[in-house]
């Protein structure tokens, strides 16, 4: 396994969608959903240059974090329909933070600073996860090919959470307990 690695990513759309019908909308859409709460599929979905990836978090029964990779034309499809379907699901604006872990030993760093059991990863793969991780407020599930694991924060603690991480790397500099 490689060397252990924080890296932001930036999706080229994000977007949230809460109510009632929200689960009921993204199937209308033709975008596949989490069966249960607390569970992220990985999509291969259509775009202008062939395929990317559509992650759909399922937070809860009725809230739900998308992000596609490449373009927008499945975000702006699900956005126009909550728009005019009639049904109760609203389009949310979601700014996180989204960080890539990766590398050796990665669990183990990572439960250095959370209360997480990663073991359960291994045993539910499509698991989303809420929880504190340097006391901060996180979502983290593991990417398709279970390598990395993908987490989402507050923006406003994006420098904190990737330094918090980095820190975590052997090859890091000692500066003391974050």
């Amino acid at each position: 396994m490689s060397a252990f690695r924080v890296v932001p990513v930036t999706p080229a759309s994000r977007m949230g969608l809460k109510g009632p019908d929200a689960a009921a909308l993204l199937q209308q859409a033709g975008v596949s959903v989490p069966t249960s709460p607390n569970r992220i599929l990985a999509l291969q979905v259509p775009n202008e240059s062939g395929t990317t990836t559509l992650r759909v978090l399922r937070l809860g029964n009725t809230e739900f974090i998308l992000e596609q990779d490449e373009g927008d034309s499945t975000l702006a499809m699900v956005h126009s329909l909550a728009r005019t379907a009639g049904l109760r699901a609203w389009p949310v604006t979601r700014a996180d933070c989204s960080l890539l872990v990766s590398g050796e030993a990665m669990f183990e760093r990572l439960s250095r600073v959370c209360a997480f059991d990663f073991a359960q990863l291994g045993a539910q793969p499509d698991l989303a996860v809420m929880t504190l991780l340097a006391e901060i407020s996180v979502t983290f599930a593991l990417d398709p090919d279970a390598q990395r694991l993908r987490l989402w924060a507050d923006p406003g603690f994006a420098t904190y959470l990737t330094q918090t991480l980095q820190s975590l790397s052997p090859d890091a500099p000692s500066h003391g307990v974050h």
